[in-house]
């Protein structure tokens, strides 16, 4: 058998996973791989994954082979190993490898050749879960449209959470304890911004506290919010172009930080959402019925701070469904409109399920604590970024757009809402590292070409449940938004 006849058969048997590409050896003479004595026969690319063949003939394999292309995976998570055994040799020894771990094999089992993919080892409980993947580092060292002080920060961050990698430090702790202090330097980077972590903090002790299953929100939280950046990095005309179709001027408007707003509390209403359990850890006894929770957020929603917030929410989205934008929205004391269809959405999402309005609102009754009334400039400049966060926050979440629906707001444009379509984008792919254990990533890249973004994803890493469930948000949410601006696209398998 040829090369070129094996490279044949090894596409015809991996097309099924999709469609395989040939990559060339270089990829592999990246520094990373520098102390690694072992290159795959064949390299192809197939749905995100790199799949790293090694031709095998004969009875045995050399452990240095196994331990490199295992090392291989470890530093690069988007890489499969896999063994290719012509017809006719013996690959009963590789099975056990492969079980154990997690490698492909390629071989003619019946009556063609075949890709076969194997689950590999449970992930070892007490091993630190690297929260950020390897290739979101790698897209933060090539950010150039940014602002400069948010690029810097961002740098910085990745330079320092290799650092803690490779001294061996790593922890959720540690890993925790940089991303706070990262967040916070971005903050310091114009002393007009102003937030609170008070509400990220709470919610992630109530969660990692009440819930067996942990969803590190936190993680997540910045996870969202480095994908956002990159997006917004190669996409930045198509964000420059809202900020002056508001007739906004760069330094009286930060595309950055109404991104960081945005993302920093789209998840902070789960409490609210769990309100519960909460009371139930804060007693030991179950002490408050459903329809006394659903009264009190009845009685919150109609307090002063909400209704006040409520009003401007609907006059920001009323400005950003105008047909023309002839003047810059400001946050003047806006009359609640009664029975506004958008009000009427959020009301029952907030009284009944969902954490996304619940996670707008806890975020503009921190920031009205925070938001000095003396330096009127300051304050405007504040309530444009806070109220702009504000409204993008809620499309996120899948029973808010139904609501919306009800009442007749059945999409958004992309061009007007440029970051509430970025965060129901970014928060409906990104699934990974959130847990207690390392397990498969299933976003493997994002991609952007001209203002169409893309996610590469790995959907075998999915049970049959979650990918249904990923079908069905994907195709709500590509539903609901006129991409008449920024483009979307998940893989075809979801849609």
């Amino acid at each position: 058998m040829t090369p070129e006849e094996a490279d044949v058969i090894i596409e015809g048997a991996l097309r099924p996973l999709g469609n395989p590409e040939t990559i060339n050896n270089s990829y592999f003479y990246d520094v990373r791989f520098g102390e690694i004595p072992w290159l795959p026969t064949y390299i192809k690319r197939v749905a995100g994954r790199v799949w790293s063949i090694e031709l095998c003939r004969g009875d045995r394999i050399s452990d240095v082979t196994v331990r490199s292309m295992f090392k291989t995976r470890e530093i690069d998570g988007n890489v499969q190993p896999a063994f290719f055994v012509p017809e006719g040799e013996p690959y009963d020894h590789l099975l056990p490898i492969c079980r154990a771990q997690g490698f492909g094999l390629i071989v003619k089992a019946a009556d063609e050749y075949e890709a076969l993919v194997f689950a590999g080892p449970e992930p070892l409980r007490g091993v630190p879960v690297l929260r950020i993947p390897q290739w979101i580092l790698e897209e933060i060292s090539s950010l150039s449209n940014l602002d400069q002080g948010f690029i810097g920060a961002l740098k910085g961050f990745r330079k320092r959470y290799l650092a803690l990698i490779d001294s061996g430090r790593i922890s959720d702790e540690t890993q925790d304890d940089l991303i706070k202090r990262s967040l916070k330097s971005l903050l310091n980077q114009d002393e007009r911004f102003v937030a609170d972590f008070t509400p990220l903090d709470l919610m992630k002790f109530l969660e990692l506290t009440l819930y067996e299953s942990v969803r590190d929100h936190y993680f997540h939280t910045f996870n969202n919010f480095l994908l956002g950046c990159i997006v917004i990095d190669r996409c930045h005309n198509s964000f420059a172009h809202f900020r002056q179709s508001c007739h906004l001027q760069p330094n009286a408007f930060s595309i950055e930080y109404v991104w960081l707003l945005t993302v920093l509390f789209h998840d902070v209403g789960y409490p609210i959402q769990k309100m519960r359990e909460t009371s139930k850890m804060i007693f030991g006894v179950d002490s408050i019925t459903d329809e006394q929770v659903g009264a009190e957020r009845g009685r919150a929603w109609e307090t002063p701070e909400y209704r006040m917030a409520r009003g401007q929410l609907v006059s920001m989205f009323d400005y950003l469904t105008q047909d023309d934008l002839e003047s810059s929205w400001s946050a003047d004391p806006y009359p609640l409109k009664a029975g506004h269809p958008l009000d009427v959405a959020f009301a029952k999402s907030f009284t009944t399920l969902g954490h996304a309005v619940a996670s707008s609102m806890r975020m503009l009754a921190e920031f009205y604590k925070s938001i000095p009334e003396s330096v009127t400039q300051h304050r405007q400049f504040l309530l444009r970024h806070v109220f702009l966060a504000g409204v993008s926050i809620p499309f996120h979440d899948w029973p808010v757009r139904k609501f919306l629906r009800e009442v007749g707001i059945t999409r958004i444009r992309t061009s007007r809402f440029p970051f509430a379509s970025l965060l129901m984008f970014i928060d409906s792919i990104q699934e990974d590292r959130r847990g207690r254990v390392q397990e498969p990533d299933v976003l493997s890249s994002i991609s952007v070409v001209g203002n169409v973004v893309s996610a590469e994803m790995e959907l075998g890493n999915l049970s049959a449940d979650k990918q249904r469930e990923k079908q069905r948000e994907a195709k709500d949410v590509q539903d609901f938004l006129n991409q008449d601006g920024l483009q979307f696209q998940y893989p075809t398998e979801l849609l």
